[in-house]
């Protein structure tokens, strides 16, 4: 991503278990935040998938979405990664598949 000129910042801190996202993120200007997972399964034929988020996550991206700064969480499954926006609270960390984008591979998301 850096050589694509993306600025990227890991977050590492004792705050990240207050929900705080794995990276902050400016492209084209643009600020985002990004939460990221690794699942251990397939994400396809799935209807509902099952997000590991800790308490406190969700709720974090959501509300610096609702003041206008771009989230989302990165799944990343065996067969391919899922972006799920966070204009949402997904109730039991279950998000509808019909609602997030899928990617074959990381190299999609950075056209």
């Amino acid at each position: 991503m850096r050589a694509k000129g993306i600025f990227v910042q890991r977050i590492e801190s004792g705050e990240t278990g207050k929900g705080i996202p794995d990276l902050f993120v400016i492209t084209k200007g643009t600020p985002m935040w990004i939460e990221l997972k690794r699942i251990h399964s397939t994400c396809s034929n799935k209807r509902i998938l099952e997000i590991p988020w800790r308490p406190g996550q969700q709720a974090w991206l959501h509300d610096v979405a609702a003041r206008g700064v771009t989230t989302m969480t990165l799944a990343c499954y065996d067969d391919g990664i899922v972006r799920i926006c966070h204009q949402a609270i997904w109730g039991a960390n279950k998000v509808p598949t019909d609602l997030v984008d899928y990617y074959k591979d990381i190299r999609e998301l950075l056209k």
